[in-house]
């Protein structure tokens, strides 16, 4: 496990919170496990979908019951960017604790939940077709993802993930 990055006071959570993102391949416990998000690669080219309330993000989602995080992870790649992946791997987590007694709207683990993060080679990319929830998706070269918000925000994350698929030899 190696802590890439720590944050406080995260304003879309209740305050005060601290968040970690870390690089494992092992899965935190599976019960406190909110979220599957994808960093899925075509060559060095990261996946990424335009949604309607965040903008270029990549794909990924909430955990519906009785899913393992890994079939979130495939649903909600399909439905936001109509891939399909292989080669999925846990690349690591976004640990959220709440440091403040536990609100009464708060639906999430308390105190503490994650977020898993998996690397993934795209499959296949038939034609996408917008949602409600997302308008497009692209893929985009290094020096293209740099320029987006979500790599700037989580550099060392995406940093780590073009250097597993280096290592993967996909190319």
């Amino acid at each position: 496990m190696i802590i890439l990055r720590q944050e406080r006071d995260i304003e879309w959570l209740p305050i005060p919170n601290e968040i970690s993102l870390i690089l494992d391949h092992n899965l935190p416990p599976t019960e406190l496990i909110t979220s599957a998000l994808a960093l899925a690669f075509h060559g060095q080219d990261i996946l990424m979908t335009d949604l309607h309330a965040r903008g270029w993000d990549i794909p990924g989602g909430h955990r519906e019951v009785g899913e393992t995080p890994e079939e979130t992870l495939h649903r909600e790649v399909l439905e936001e960017t109509g891939a399909t992946l292989h080669h999925v791997q846990l690349l690591g987590y976004q640990r959220i604790r709440i440091l403040a007694p536990c609100p009464h709207h708060y639906r999430y683990p308390y105190p503490e939940s994650y977020q898993a993060l998996y690397l993934a080679i795209i499959a296949d990319m038939p034609s996408f077709i917008a949602t409600a929830e997302s308008r497009k998706r692209a893929l985009f070269s290094p020096a293209e993802a740099v320029t987006l918000r979500w790599v700037q925000q989580n550099r060392d994350m995406y940093d780590a993930a073009l250097q597993k698929i280096a290592e993967l030899n996909v190319f």
